[in-house]
């Protein structure tokens, strides 16, 4: 679930185009978050991260100790595959053929902690919230409000009242209605 809970705090938190005094930002404010776990992480992410058109920073977070009951060598494989997907996107590889070839250069960190315990898993979260914090106030904005998701819970409420219903475009008017809502 820490994918989830970063998503929320990172993107939530800074997710903002201008700063706390009301000027544009002109900068990009908050990273795009989003991750999986394990091997499935990799086939549902790591093909644009290592050809896409977009360089997009990589975290890994990794434990020695697995926090599980299976064979040990699973763990030992997820280990291996997030020291490889780091190398492979630093490295990459060329290759004459384009639809196999990897520029590399692509920026990743790994957070590699002994075991999963509360403690450091309160360790991640801690440094998380913080670097949350810091960019907030290096770009100059507020972390702490949340105007952006205001617009849309105030148009779903108003999705009852039929005079504010058809303020709506064309296409949202159709979907309401074909999902009968």
């Amino acid at each position: 679930m820490l994918p989830s809970y970063l998503q929320q705090l990172e993107m939530e938190s800074n997710g903002k185009s201008v700063t706390a005094d009301g000027k544009p930002l002109g900068r990009p404010s908050a990273p795009i978050t989003w991750g999986g776990v394990g091997t499935d992480a990799q086939h549902a992410v790591f093909q644009l991260l290592h050809q896409g058109t977009h360089v997009v920073p990589v975290e890994f977070i990794a434990c020695i100790e697995a926090g599980d009951s299976l064979d040990p060598e699973h763990h030992r494989l997820l280990l291996v595959s997030a020291f490889a997907q780091g190398a492979a996107l630093m490295t990459g590889r060329e290759n004459k053929d384009l639809a196999r070839n990897y520029p590399g250069d692509r920026p990743s960190s790994t957070i590699l902690l002994d075991r999963l315990d509360a403690r450091t898993l309160g360790a991640l979260i801690a440094f998380y919230e913080h670097r949350t914090f810091v960019n907030g106030v290096l770009l100059g904005i507020n972390s702490f409000d949340q105007f952006g998701v205001e617009l849309g819970k105030e148009m779903a409420k108003s999705v009852d009242d039929e005079s504010a219903r058809a303020k709506f475009d064309s296409s949202t008017r159709a979907l309401i209605e074909r999902a009968g809502v």
